[in-house]
This record gives C-alpha cells, sequence and structure tokens, in this order.
C-alpha cells in the first residue's frame, strides 16, 4: 500500500474568515484554491487483515486516495492481536468490546484536525463519538457509507432494532452525503424508513480490481491445492465465523447433499469459529471426499484460486449481505455465480446473464441450479464471459474513485459555505 507523499499537493477550498462587507457569494466564489489537501479520516470497525467487506472497501477507499495525493487515516478498533499495520492506520483501544463493535470515546479527540471524515455503517461504538463530535464542533464534512442493515436475533436483534429507532436518524440527520453501493438496496434498506434520510443518498458501487482478478487456468495450482482435474470445480468464499453466520455454508451444505451422482467438488476458502460445525456438517452428509476447506487464503493466491473455479456459489440467507465483493472477485475472473436473491446482491449477479439467482434458505432450488451449469458447460462459459464484460462495464475501481472525489469535494465545499 502506498503512503500519500508530503511533496504531493491537490488545490481544495479551505475555510477562512470573510469580510463581513463582502456578499456571501463574492467570498465563496473567491475564496482562494491553496496548496493544500484534504485530511480525510475513514472509521470502520474492522480492518485488514480481518477479512471482511467493509474493512476491505475501506482500505480500497484508502489505498487508491493516497495514490491520488490525499493524506487518508483510517481508526479502527484494537483487538487482541498484535497487527504492524502502516502509519496511517490507528487501531484504537475500546470499552465494552464485543464483535466487531466496541465503544471508544477516544475517537473524539483523535478526529480533530481532519477536513473530511468518512463512517462506515454500522460501528456500533465507532459511530456515537463521530456524531457527538459533529454535533458540537461543526468544523468536518460527514460521509456515511451505510453498508448493511444490521440482523440477529435474540438481545443482541433487539439491540440494533433499539439503534436504528433512537439512534440512525441521529446519525443522518448529521450527515452530509450517505452513500450506498446500489439504488436497489437503498430503497428496501431501513434506512429508507428515516425521514430524510433518501435525501441524501447516493449510489456509489463498489469497485474491484480488474488486472488482479482475471480470466485464466491455473491447473499447477490447482494440482497443488490437491483438487481433482475431472470434475467441475464450485468455489465458496467467506468468513467461518459467528459475524458471518449468514453466509448460507450450511444451506450449501444441504443442498450438496441432494446431488446424487452428479459430479463436483467444492473449495471453501476462509476460517473462523463456525468451522469445526461445518465440517461436521460435511462428514455427516457423506461429502468428506468432495469438500476441501481451504482455510484463509493469502492475498496474492486468492486470484488464483478463483481462476481454479468453474462457478462460485454465493447463498447468503439475510440482507446483512448487502452488495457481495466476492461474487464481484468471481465475475472479474470470469466465472458465473449462484447467488441468493437478495436486494444488492442482484446488482451484482444479473439473472440469467452472469449466473442464476435462487430464493435465499432454498436448498432444492439451488441444488437444480447447481446441476444446471455443471451439466450445461456452454451456459456456463457464457455466462462467465458476461460476467468480466460486467466487472469491466460497470465497477472498475478508476471511475468510481473518481466520483468518490467529486463527492468529498462537493462535501468539502458545502462544509467551506457553512463557515461563511
Amino acid at each position: 500500500m502506498r503512503i500519500c507523499r508530503r511533496e504531493q499537493r491537490r488545490p481544495c477550498l479551505v475555510l477562512e474568515a470573510r469580510s463581513p462587507a463582502r456578499p456571501f457569494w463574492v467570498c465563496l466564489l473567491s475564496t482562494p484554491m491553496p496548496d493544500h489537501t484534504p485530511k480525510i479520516a475513514h472509521i470502520v470497525c474492522t480492518y485488514p487483515p480481518y477479512r471482511g467487506g467493509m474493512g476491505q472497501v475501506a482500505s480500497e477507499y484508502t489505498e487508491r486516495l493516497h495514490e491520488r495525493g490525499y493524506t487518508v487515516h483510517v481508526f479502527t478498533a484494537k483487538n487482541d492481536v498484535e497487527i504492524e499495520d502502516p502509519e496511517y492506520v490507528h487501531r484504537i483501544p475500546s470499552i465494552l468490546h464485543v464483535g466487531n463493535a466496541g465503544v471508544m470515546p477516544s475517537l473524539f479527540r483523535r478526529l480533530s484536525g481532519f477536513d473530511l471524515v468518512h463512517l462506515h455503517y454500522p460501528f456500533y461504538g465507532g459511530a456515537e463519538p463521530v456524531i457527538v463530535r459533529k454535533a458540537l464542533r461543526h468544523d468536518q464534512a460527514l460521509i456515511l457509507t451505510y453498508h448493511m442493515d444490521a440482523t440477529a436475533g435474540g438481545l443482541k436483534g433487539a439491540f440494533f432494532h433499539a439503534h436504528r429507532r433512537i439512534l440512525l436518524p441521529w446519525i443522518v440527520g448529521r450527515s452530509d452525503r450517505i452513500l450506498m453501493s446500489s439504488e436497489d438496496y437503498a430503497q428496501t434498506s431501513a434506512l429508507a424508513a428515516v425521514e430524510g434520510a433518501m435525501d441524501r443518498v447516493e449510489i456509489h458501487p463498489f469497485g474491484i480490481d480488474l488486472g488482479r482478478f482475471h480470466p485464466g487456468e491455473e491447473t499447477a495450482f490447482k494440482q497443488r491445492l490437491g483438487a481433482r482435474m475431472d470434475v467441475p470445480t464450485l468455489l465458496f468464499v467467506g468468513g467461518l465465523d459467528s459475524a458471518h453466520h449468514f453466509k448460507g455454508l450450511s444451506v450449501l451444505i444441504e443442498a450438496l447433499a441432494q446431488m446424487g451422482s452428479t459430479p463436483w467438488q467444492l473449495l471453501i476458502v476462509g476460517d473462523g469459529n463456525l468451522r469445526p460445525g461445518f465440517a461436521s456438517r460435511v462428514r455427516a452428509a457423506g461429502l468428506k471426499d468432495r469438500v476441501l476447506f481451504l482455510g484463509n487464503v493469502a492475498d496474492r493466491d486468492l486470484p488464483s484460486v478463483y481462476r481454479c473455479a468453474d462457478i462460485h456459489l454465493f447463498p447468503s440467507t439475510r440482507r446483512a449481505e448487502a452488495f457481495g465483493l466476492v461474487a464481484l472477485e468471481a465475475a472479474a475472473s470470469g466465472i458465473p455465480t449462484i447467488a441468493s436473491s437478495l436486494p444488492g446482491v442482484r446488482t451484482v449477479v444479473q439473472d440469467g446473464a452472469t449466473g442464476l439467482l435462487v430464493p435465499p434458505e432454498d436448498q432444492s432450488e439451488l441444488a437444480k441450479a447447481i446441476r444446471l451449469l455443471i451439466e450445461q458447460e456452454e451456459v456456463r462459459r457464457r455466462f462467465g464471459a458476461a460476467a468480466r464484460a460486467h466487472a469491466e462495464e460497470r465497477f472498475a475501481w478508476d471511475p468510481l474513485i473518481r466520483r468518490l472525489e467529486q463527492t468529498y469535494q462537493s462535501a468539502l465545499s458545502q462544509q467551506t459555505a457553512r463557515a461563511y
């Protein structure tokens, strides 16, 4: 990851006092464009090397903004694992740390001096000091990326519901812009019920590195994995921990148990506290010889794993799955995806064009779709080629980052206007 060099500069509007005798519009239009880069803070609950979509998006934004000359820092929760981070990643100790949430009161002070704060939501315990500071200081532009509706049962689900009812309207009211990854998800999200929220929403899909993920053959790599060469290869990529319980691997295992004599093998990429339970399910279903648990794969090897596959499987069960970066990685690799028909996911996977959509948690329909693509190689190849073209057309990072820059500059200009 490249760190922003101090000598790189980008012109930007800055806040400065004006004479009361000058009209507002004259002052705004004549505001000098000094040699100054805006200082940006990203606030996110997780960050690499932790595997998760929110942290991955924040990392991509940070890296690509650095390349464009911006000064960007990341603030995330500190966990028990010692990590050697670059100087612009700050892992802050939290109190009442539960899962990926943790109260971080020191964040209020740490955000001093930043021109723009980009909050990745949900971040329980991290969002609150950001919003309190915005309410009290009025000296920063605030961008909110609403990644997903958090879902759970029991006490955790009750907490999520209460947070949406009580605090989300306050967070929305303090945000200058709200970014969401698709119109499909935005219109069906909990955010749509918050008064005034949709007036601030801009659609910003996440992107994919088309040079890193691309079609190709990986025969030697596939052999090193211990995978068979004579049967279609299925691929599942996702966290096997409690935080990613909605990824639907249990549904997939049950669907594969219905496949009978249809030839296939499954590669599972991911790890976590739920892995032993999934392994037990695989053994109980009599599928042990057909399933390879690869664990967490190094970033440098992940594109090769995709190129080993014929079909990517994305059977998520809840709307906490709001986009699907793994489906985008598969598409860029020229691999069709069979996915659950969920809001947002339908933006990445086009049913009958780049892959197939099935009802969430429907094992029979999932098995039927897998069997169809296994048996019809020509359809599989056509979907894969269309998936790559779709990724190139809609999800290349460069134009998406340029749009993000425009949003930042608009919010900074609005913040400048408020100062007059």
